[in-house]
């Protein structure tokens, strides 16, 4: 009997343990009313979904600062809504079954009107989310997008919306995507990207910055990661810690998410303006680098990925251009008489497949490096294919923007130097697909000259380290087609190795071809601004 009492004790501790657990995993709503409410001003109501694993609790000095800069024109209340596992996923994976969550919406309204909220529910109510939170705001605004209290407008903290729509927007709601310059996740720079260039599209389509500063704003807090919209959790994979201390973080994110509500309600001064106004000049400033760095991955004449290079079929890859003319390594004299032609089907090709650029590694795959020489000038016209592949971003759940490589099909510098009738000392080519990286990254250097974001890499960053080249298996042009150009990181770097095939010109095998997959210079910078500073301390 003295046994199974222990053991039944033991039990209940095990089974009063893991309920304590479970509870500590869940989160229930609560309402932060305003301190000293001015029954004299009108109320606003703010609902705010707090990102994934996060306390919920965490958000509350934020919120708070929030409401501080607001109070001389609002009385703002908050509710915070709080999540079994505290994940808001669970309750709305997508925009068509957001039901449970609209319910808890409501009933956090509802909440809020018993502490004092008697603003109008339909007009008066805005969303507000973090990380997977802002997730969630823009799956219940899509799917609910009839519903009043989901047309006021939302504010998403290291978050975005759905990357499709008139201008690369998804939703006709008015949105202010706030993202941090050292987000580690998912809404890095380099994925805000998208947004910034739809809002800079969108200004020189006719629109007015200030109605995008209301209706459609994007920017960058500078110096703060995400972790810093909620202070006291460091989210995994994030920057830690960021350029700036707590407390100016907090007044960066406060002033920012005020100013922009201001500016939704019509209140905004011309502070309050002149803060998103720098604050959106600064995001494009610091990815003008990376927006140039794209266009080396694709060309349709002045266009990269964020326009409509790939739906067009981009006409040539710079970096692949480039490429061609670094593994020839010719004198200046030599390199004059080559011309690499553009666009599809030329009539100085007998080879319908001699395109400049893919939109397919299937038609990749049936590309021919092609030459002929101009028997008037004795120049050489070559034929470099190019195709960039991109990252997954399954239900707009990637993180990278740039692209994962660049597959070049060229010619070897002896095969060129064969049609140019010149002494050339190399079986295949001069230099490697590794120069050509090399290039790469000294493209992403040159742009980034003078940023604070190349200091910072300088100062604390993680390099990046070139391998040599690997051969696809058996040199065969499938096999090419299907291995990938290697990165890893490690302790000491980001290691970074090119898969090739290079033939000699008495090859039985595609002679005298040189094929690359290339790092892009985006995909550099992308690594510079974000996880190059993951272990900064």
């Amino acid at each position: 009997p003295e046994f199974i009492m222990t053991s039944k004790l033991a039990l209940l501790a095990c089974l009063l343990l893991i309920c304590a657990y479970a509870a500590a995993g869940d989160d229930v709503n609560f309402v932060i009313a305003p301190a000293n409410a001015n029954p004299s001003l009108p109320s606003k109501l703010v609902v705010f979904f707090p990102g994934g694993n996060v306390p919920n609790t965490n958000y509350t000095t934020p919120l708070v600062a929030v409401q501080e800069e607001l109070k001389d024109s609002f009385n703002v209340f908050v509710s915070v809504l709080g999540f079994k596992s505290r994940k808001c996923i669970q309750v709305c994976p997508s925009a068509g079954t957001c039901f449970l969550l609209h319910n808890q919406v409501t009933e956090a309204i509802s909440q809020a009107v018993e502490q004092g909220f008697d603003g109008d529910i339909e007009t008066d109510v805005v969303m507000g989310g973090h990380s997977l939170g802002g997730t969630c705001v823009n799956q219940l605004v899509s799917g609910y997008s009839d519903t009043a209290q989901y047309s006021n407008g939302m504010f998403l903290w290291g978050s975005y919306i759905d990357e499709s729509g008139e201008h690369g927007y998804s939703t006709d709601k008015p949105f202010a995507l706030i993202g941090a310059e050292l987000d580690g996740g998912l809404a890095r720079p380099g994925k805000m990207a998208t947004w910034v260039y739809q809002a800079k599209d969108f200004v020189a389509s006719g629109a007015s910055v200030d109605e995008m500063l209301k209706s459609k704003a994007v920017f960058i807090i500078p110096g703060i990661d995400h972790s810093n919209f909620c202070p006291g959790f460091d989210v995994p994979g994030d920057i830690i810690p960021s350029d700036v201390d707590d407390k100016e973080a907090l007044k960066r994110i406060s002033r920012a998410t005020s100013s922009w509500l201001l500016t939704l309600w019509g209140e905004q001064s011309h502070d309050d303006t002149k803060i998103l106004e720098q604050l959106f000049h600064y995001s494009l400033n610091l990815l003008a680098p990376y927006f140039e760095a794209l266009n080396y991955e694709v060309m349709y004449p002045a266009m990269h990925y964020l326009d409509e290079a790939l739906e067009l079929g981009g006409s040539y890859s710079p970096l692949c251009e480039d490429a061609q003319m670094i593994l020839a390594g010719f004198d200046e004299d030599v390199a004059s008489r080559v011309h690499i032609s553009r666009g599809c089907d030329l009539e100085t090709f007998d080879d319908s497949r001699s395109c400049a650029y893919l939109n397919s590694t299937d038609d990749l795959e049936h590309s021919r490096s092609q030459y002929a020489v101009d028997s008037a000038t004795n120049d050489l016209f070559v034929n470099v294919s190019a195709h960039a592949s991109y990252y997954r971003d399954f239900l707009n759940t990637g993180s990278f923007t740039a692209a994962k490589e660049v597959a070049c099909k060229m010619l070897t510098g002896a095969r060129m130097a064969e049609q140019l009738g010149v002494d050339y000392d190399y079986e295949t080519s001069r230099n490697t697909c590794k120069d050509v990286n090399q290039n790469s990254i000294d493209i992403a250097l040159k742009l980034l000259e003078g940023s604070e974001t190349l200091n910072r890499y300088q100062a604390s960053g993680k390099p990046i380290c070139l391998k040599d080249d690997f051969d696809a298996y058996f040199s065969a042009g499938p096999a090419w087609i299907k291995e990938s150009l290697e990165i890893k990181e490690t302790d000491e770097c980001l290691q970074v190795s090119s898969v090739k095939i290079d033939t000699a010109l008495d090859s039985k095998l595609f002679p005298g071809v040189h094929y690359c997959k290339l790092l892009s210079p985006a995909r550099v910078i992308d690594w510079i601004m974000t996880d190059s500073n993951a272990n900064k301390t």
